[in-house]
């Protein structure tokens, strides 16, 4: 792509890291003419849209000359949101930057992209940081101090309330968060979220002497039905109330319903539109929050079952090694734990545990419950569970971090495993627990061809293959805290699995 003009070429290139800094997110900065691209900071040039007669005819009909920001959805890719702006203040060029944002309906859009966020959130953020850029080139003189307080400093609240917009954060924590930065903002005694449901909890920052719950509500809800409409703001109210001055923005979504409000201005200034728009991308965020909070709960459900069903399938195929993937998941968390391993990769090695054996789905059953000795065809058979389980798991993508532990638990530390004959640290150290936890479970259980092993014996084999078979220091972790071991067995799947599913569902794809 042709540069005609390199020093204003390196202005929008300045453009572009301010912008992409601002938003965290990827950023493309068009010339005067918006028919080229000639910055680009966080994502290639080919991942941005095409400069094509549908952007042209869009940013027509945007009239974002004197808004300075818009939004624009292409119809050819409906996995981004693009924030439009206009930022002549830090070019000559009179360039239009676009900044590309997940859309709140797509798991389709790769990670590095801005948040998912609403439009009209997402429009007061990218004013905030178009007024404040500005500001900083030409400072505005005779502004209001309400215009002032509201539409620039202030505004930067909501920019940082979309960077704490977390989808695995419980709906309270955010509404308690949004309510103690509006108040601050908005220089007020009270911010309320008021659920339209009754069993869930009014969330108030800050507060009026002896008010409830219920006083609240009465504020907004009679006999169940709206008393605010969408938005309402109330400056005389009745003489005997608590409330002097109240403004109020009704929250709608797919999530929670209810209403967000403003109470008594601490200088008893009169509320205009002025609050208005500030309350308007704060309850819109919460809507937003609130559901993909229910989206993430569903989605932490949907793994939970699938988890749980894949055990179950493995234990199906073999009532003597029923509870097995269970117990091997336990044993090899306690002996990471001994070796001070970080708990996150503990809970990565927890999952690894209970689907290890997952290929053996896959096995024939008169091979995989065969008593006697197996053939040579038959010991190939069962030595493929480990590619057979890399497949079942490969294309779940919030679970592919768990391949290497079932991928590699059958290495050798002398380097005459399988698949792939790894030897020593090349060994994936959560294979080397496992293949560890995985042979004492195997030698603590009765089978149908020997009983339940003794421990002297048990101890025996582990220091004999300690450096050959096994990793010796894993071994070693493993007979530090053997006494832990056979208490930690007995837990039941779903204690220990409902704690680590927040972290793997949590986890960027």
């Amino acid at each position: 792509m042709g540069r005609e003009d390199p020093p204003a070429v390196c202005a929008l290139d300045v453009v572009a890291e301010r912008l992409a800094h601002e938003f965290t997110a990827p950023v493309g900065v068009m010339d005067r003419t918006h028919t080229r691209w000639c910055a680009c900071v966080g994502t290639e040039i080919a991942r941005l849209p095409c400069v094509d007669s549908e952007l042209h005819a869009t940013l027509s009909k945007l009239r974002i000359g004197s808004e300075h920001v818009g939004i624009w959805r292409s119809t050819r890719d409906e996995t981004k949101v693009w924030l439009i702006l206009r930022v002549p203040a830090v070019s000559d060029e009179d360039a239009i930057a676009l900044v590309g944002f997940r859309s709140s309906e797509s798991l389709a859009c790769p990670s590095g992209w801005g948040p998912p966020c609403p439009d009209p959130a997402l429009l007061a953020w990218g004013r905030e940081v178009v007024g404040r850029i500005q500001s900083e080139q030409k400072p505005s003189a005779g502004a209001s101090r309400a215009s002032a307080t509201f539409q620039g400093t202030e505004l930067q609240l909501v920019a940082r309330l979309i960077r704490r917009l977390k989808v695995s954060d419980p709906p309270e924590r955010f509404q308690n968060l949004a309510g103690f930065a509006l108040q601050s903002a908005l220089r007020v005694e009270v911010i309320a979220w008021v659920p339209e449901a009754t069993n869930e909890r009014v969330i108030v920052s800050g507060g009026i002497p002896g008010w409830r719950s219920a006083n609240y509500r009465a504020l907004v809800c009679s006999e169940g039905s709206s008393q605010l409409g969408s938005i309402r703001i109330v400056n005389e109210p009745p003489p005997t109330s608590a409330v002097r001055r109240m403004v109020g923005i009704e929250v709608t979504g797919q999530g929670s319903q209810g209403w967000l409000i403003a109470l008594n201005p601490t200088d008893n200034r009169c509320f205009s539109h002025v609050e208005v728009e500030l309350l308007e991308p704060v309850a819109s965020l919460l809507a937003t929050q609130q559901n993909n909070a229910k989206l993430y709960a569903d989605l932490k459900d949907l793994l939970f079952g699938v988890i749980r069903a894949l055990t179950a399938a493995i234990d199906a195929k073999d009532r003597y090694t029923s509870g097995h993937s269970e117990r091997v998941a336990r044993i090899a968390v306690r002996i990471a734990g001994e070796m001070g391993m970080p708990a996150k990769q503990q809970n990565d090695l927890y999952l690894m545990g209970l689907l290890h054996d997952v290929g053996k789905i896959g096995i024939d059953d008169e091979v995989l419950k065969k008593n006697g000795p197996l053939t040579s065809d038959e010991y190939r058979s069962i030595k493929s569970h480990v590619e057979i389980g890399v497949n079942i798991l490969k294309d779940l993508h919030k679970l592919s971090h768990l391949l290497p532990g079932v991928q590699h638990h059958h290495e050798r530390f002398d380097g005459r495993g399988y698949p792939s004959g790894l030897a020593g640290e090349a060994i994936p150290l959560e294979a080397r627990i496992l293949a560890v936890a995985d042979t004492f479970d195997a030698l603590t259980s009765t089978r149908p061809y020997r009983d339940r092993l003794s421990p002297e014996r048990i101890e025996g084999i582990l220091r004999e293959g300690a450096g050959v078979q096994w990793d010796a220091k894993v071994v070693e972790a493993l007979l530090a805290c053997r006494q832990d071991l056979e208490r930690i067995r007995q837990k039941g799947l779903g204690e220990s699995l409902q704690v680590v599913i927040d972290d793997t569902v949590g986890r960027p794809s």
